[in-house]
């Protein structure tokens, strides 16, 4: 029997990773799906669908059982410490990181020994991380045990955003790289932009990374519009990555009859809902809230949007800007990340800076507002030209568990 054993974060339970959903429907090639959430809260209700034969394993993973001592003379703890350069509080702020991080993992890898190693009864098995972390740190441990039980398994990790690039971690450091990427066979970051990260940090492993996109699915082509007012919709988290509210500052400054909805809610709807009650009379909004993401591509098709933006100033490569893409939607985004592959300046959107001031972010929308119908339509064209070309789901997700299957035809030792 073949078994696929995928490690999330949380999926299917709460928050996050609403862009599994899609991907599972094309799962294929094995025998046994078998899903495990690592580190969802114990009050998280399941929120995404699981196809049916699916397993889901939720964790119960405890880090405070696992002391420091117990991890702190372990050989892969060790040969990662030694490697640390030696620069004073970076050095020691590097250390307790990593102890940090490795405890985790440790917990999650003994919740796994407990919980999911019985239901492991297939000869051949691919273990597949959704994040490029702890928890494909335990996947590693894992699979050492499995071997020594006789079994042949593969290791393979996604790769997104934090887990990805060093900057967006304390002290520039992502724990652990060097082992993980000894250990697994493959890793497949969701942007060029994060397979650069993770090849530039070890060139010696570079055969392992390549990108492998993530996909939407097809609903169709409403295509952009800017009748009857000209609309703009974002769509995300209220945290301050998102940089909501400075957005709501631009739209303080457009001169033009508009109408703004935000979808999603968070710790800073009250923050941005306080500001948006400041915005002059031409500009209409909206904020209503979470939506299941059948309900937002029911909104897609029956809503005209004239563009979608993301002002964030991090972010892998945003599934919101490539569902704006298959709908043939115009894209204004900020320049970090991935993004770059889903908005091309001038042709698919606008690309602002990595920083942009509220003027910026408003000249963009003006300019998009003005455009000349045709070149408007361009724009809308060449999105949905994207969208097929980088982002089909059907396409992605059949190649991808191609690979998958085809993993386990190799040597099983990574």
């Amino acid at each position: 029997m073949r078994q696929l054993l995928y490690l999330t974060t949380s999926f299917p339970f709460g928050k996050g990773e609403d862009f599994l959903t899609e991907e599972l429907r094309h799962a294929q090639g094995f025998d046994d799906y078998l899903i495990v959430s690592c580190h969802s809260a114990p009050e998280d209700s399941q929120t995404k669908p699981v196809p049916d034969g699916m397993r889901v394993v939720r964790l119960q993973v405890s880090p405070a059982t696992v002391s420091y001592p117990s991890v702190l003379f372990r050989p892969d703890l060790i040969r990662e410490a030694i490697s640390l350069p030696f620069q004073g509080q970076s050095f020691f702020g590097k250390l307790h990181q990593l102890l940090f991080f490795r405890r985790k993992a440790q917990a999650v890898y003994d919740a796994l020994c407990s919980e999911v190693l019985p239901l492991l009864t297939g000869e051949e098995i691919v273990i597949y991380s959704y994040w490029f972390y702890d928890a494909a740190v335990a996947g590693a441990l894992l699979a050492k045990k499995l071997r020594a039980k006789g079994k042949q398994v593969w290791l393979i990790s996604r790769a997104h955003g934090f887990d990805a690039f060093p900057e967006r971690s304390p002290y520039g450091y992502l724990p652990m790289r060097r082992f993980l990427l000894n250990h697994y066979n493959a890793v497949r970051p969701c942007s060029p932009s994060a397979a650069r990260a993770v090849k530039d940090a070890f060139p010696g492993q570079c055969g392992k990374v390549r990108t492998a996109f993530l996909g939407t699915a097809d609903h169709g082509l409403p295509y952009g519009s800017r009748s009857p007012v000209f609309h703009v919709v974002t769509c995300s988290y209220l945290v301050p990555v998102k940089r909501i509210p400075l957005l709501v500052q631009a739209l303080a400054l457009v001169s033009f009859p508009m109408r703004w909805t935000h979808i999603g809610g968070g710790p800073q709807e009250a923050e941005v809902r306080a500001a948006a009650e400041q915005l002059p009379a031409h500009v209409e909004w909206e904020m209503p809230g979470p939506m299941r993401n059948e309900d937002l591509m029911h909104y897609y098709e029956e809503t005209p949007v004239s563009c979608v933006v993301n002002v964030s100033s991090s972010e892998g490569l945003p599934v919101a800007l490539m569902e704006a893409c298959s709908f043939g939607f115009p894209c204004i985004a900020t320049e970090v990340g991935g993004t770059p592959e889903a908005v091309r300046d001038g042709v698919t959107g606008c690309l602002l800076g990595k920083n942009p001031s509220p003027e910026e972010i408003a000249s963009a929308l003006e300019h998009m507002a003005r455009l000349p119908e045709e070149e408007y339509s361009s724009l809308c064209r060449a999105a949905r030209k994207l969208w097929e070309d980088k982002f089909h789901a059907e396409k992605n997700y059949n190649l991808f568990y191609q690979e998958l299957s085809q993993l386990s035809g190799k040597d099983g030792d990574s």
